[in-house]
Formats: structure tokens, sequence, C-alpha cells
């Protein structure tokens, strides 16, 4: 039977967790006009939460699955909470980083064991559960860009502090709410793990490849564009809509992406959407008003129409071990091209904004080219996607 109070509760930290973990992007200019900073240390700056979050990822779901108590349940919202709303406060540059970096293991150490409860508290409508658990972080992710630009506009960006306030509630009750014993431990040799990747490992490397080159152009795309805003003479929360619009798309493309490539293929999918995105991305530069905030919606749809894609695609390429499958698509690739979105703040400060955003935007082009090489098929059985919808971290 479905735990209904349990489940509710861990995703609306889940959606908790997802909304600190990108209170970055939107304040990026606001952050950069207080420290002076260049765009190479914006670059930087914007690069370090997908490289701490999710190169980490893949380690603290090992970890965690050998540890008799799911402790990151409740440690990994608390970091988030609290250093990632100490980011406003922070004076120097060193110390912003320190934020981000503590902030950023605690939504890598928490995504690992929560999404596993989710689906334990479900019972046998882990389909459901699992699905609502990662609605909760999307919508999150979703918010986060014009709730943050108003709340700073309004207090100020050292009153952001108080921001964390609503994450250490939650994760009091979910202390209390929430039994921690993880009855789903699981220690696997490296051995068997290496044996799972053998049979796929040419297209498994292939969408690895794809996934980085499509996450730098779409992440890398909405942190840049920020600043574009404020070159424009946006306002922060006027630029905080625009990025909202970007991210409503991309996580409508998460959903549609999954539904479409149970029907027409995995690769089909892929391919296409991440060729699409292009003509929208960089169509969206030049226009404004309506036109522009249509164009933005759908660059973002197209781009990270493919993420869940690409995760039920590792996972049918490894059915025994999709758990790590997973983590390359969702942990590796993010923190690969985090580390490409921080080299992307030295080529903005040379050739300026307009120009790296113009390049962000057909980049898509050669990942869409090199999926074409992916089989549309695996011959494992196929991982379900109607009902799923995307974990993101991160447009």
């Amino acid at each position: 039977m479905i735990q209904r109070s349990k489940l509710a509760l861990l995703t609306f930290v889940h959606f908790l967790t997802d909304f600190y973990s990108s209170l970055l992007t939107p304040i990026l200019p606001a952050l950069v006009a207080k420290l002076n900073l260049s765009l190479t240390h914006a670059g930087i700056l914007a690069g370090l939460p997908s490289m701490t979050s999710s190169l980490v990822q893949p380690l603290m779901g090992i970890l965690g699955d050998r540890m008799e108590k799911r402790y990151f349940i409740i440690v990994g919202p608390l970091f988030a909470a609290v250093f990632m709303a100490a980011i406003g406060m922070s004076p120097t540059f060193g110390l912003l980083i320190v934020c981000i970096i503590l902030g950023g293991f605690g939504t890598a150490s928490f995504h690992p064991q929560s999404v596993s409860m989710a689906g334990d508290v479900s019972g046998s409508r882990r389909g459901f559960g699992v699905a609502l658990f990662i609605g909760g972080g999307t919508a999150g992710l979703a918010v986060s860009p014009m709730l943050v630009t108003q709340y700073v506009e309004y207090f100020s960006l050292e009153q952001m502090i108080w921001l964390a306030v609503p994450g250490i509630a939650a994760v009091l009750l979910l202390s209390r709410a929430i039994p921690i014993r993880n009855t789903g431990r699981r220690i696997t040799r490296l051995q068997e793990i290496k044996e799972s990747f053998r049979p796929n490992l040419r297209p498994m490397i292939v969408l690895t490849v794809v996934v980085i080159i499509r996450t730098l152009s779409g992440v890398g795309f909405g942190t840049y564009l920020a600043l574009l805003m404020k070159d424009r003479g946006f306002t922060l929360q006027e630029g905080g809509v625009v990025l909202m619009v970007y991210q409503v798309g991309a996580v409508a493309g998460g959903f549609v992406g999954g539904w479409v490539s149970d029907r027409i293929g995995r690769a089909r999918v892929i391919w296409s959407s991440i060729l699409l995105s292009t003509p929208f991305l960089l169509g969206s530069l030049y226009e404004t008003g309506a036109m522009m905030y249509g164009l933005l919606f759908f660059g973002g749809f197209m781009n990270m129409a493919s993420n869940s894609v690409s995760i039920a695609f590792a996972q049918e390429m490894v059915p025994d071990n999709a758990g790590t499958a997973s983590s390359f698509p969702m942990g590796f690739s993010w923190g690969i091209a985090g580390a490409g979105i921080m080299l992307f703040g030295g080529i903005a400060d040379r050739i300026g904004v307009m120009p790296t955003l113009e390049i962000l935007s057909v980049i898509p082009i050669a990942g869409g080219l090199l999926a074409l090489a992916l089989p549309n098929r695996i011959e494992f059985p196929p991982v379900s996607l109607a009902k799923q919808t995307m974990e993101t971290q991160k447009v």
C-alpha cells in the first residue's frame, strides 16, 4: 500500500532541494556586480554546481547503497538549504566557491537514497511514486528563477540566508516522519559492474559524449542568457522570468520526450530533439517580446527532451546495474559539461556574451550528428517512460 504522507513529504523535500540547487544562475548577474567579477569568474561559478553535484553523485549512490541507514536523506537537503542560501551573503569569491561546493555535495548525496526511498514507500505503485517524486524536483527547478529574483529585488542578496528556513524545517519534519533504515542495501563487486557494461560499451560511450555536448549547450545557454538579459537592461526579476520560461520548456520536454521515445525509439528522439534545439536557441537571441519567449520555451523543450530518454537508454544497455548506468547520463556527463561551462567564461571575456551564446546554440549539431550512431533499440527489455519524467538537474 502506498504511504501517501511519507511520499508527499519526500516529494516536498525534493522540491526544496532542487529549488536550492538552482538558486545560483538567476542571481549570477547580481553576484557579478556585487563582487566585481569577470565573465571568467562567472563561468567558474556557473560550472561548479554541475561539477560538484553531478560528478560526486555516482559515488554517493554507491556509498549510499552500502549504508545501513539513509543518513544522506537528512544531511543532503540540510547542506543544500544552508549553503546555497548563504551564497548571497558571501563576501569573497573564495567563500562563494566553498558554499557552492558544499551545497552541491548536499544535492548529490540526497538524490540516490531519496529516489530509492520514494519507491519503497510507494508499495505496488512504485512507478507512480517515483514519477511524483521526480516531478517535485522538476517543479523546484522551474519556479526557482522567478521566486529567488523577486526575493532578492524586494530584500537583498544578504537576506537570502532566510530562504534556508523552509528547508531546515522540512528536514526536521522528515527526520521524525521517515524511517531511514536502508532495506534495499546491496553491495556489488566492481568486476560485476565491469562485465555488465561490456555488451553495450560502445553505444554507452557514444551516449555519454552526446549528453555531455547537449548539457554543455543547454546549461551553458541558460547561464549566459541571464548575463545577456542584464546587458540588455532587464532587471534581475525580469531576467528571472526569462530563465523560468526556458526552464519550464525544459521540464515539458522531459515529459514529452520520454513518452514519445516509448513509441518511436530512444535514439530517434535523442538525435532529432538535439538537432532541433539549435534553430530555436539561436533564433531567440535575435528576437524580442513574445517571439523571444516562445523560441526560448521550445529551445529548452528540444534541448532537454532527450534527458529522461538518455537515462532510460542507459538503463536498457546495462539492466543488471541500472543505477550505475544511470549515473553516466545523470551525473558524470553533467559534471564534465560543468567543466566546459567554466571554460566558456574565459571565452565570453574575450569575445563577449552574445557570441558565446551563439556558439552554445550551434554546439548541439555535433551532438545530434553523433547520436545518429546510436542503435534505436537495445536487445534488453525496455524501461518504460510513459509514467516517468525527467530528473533536472540542471538547465
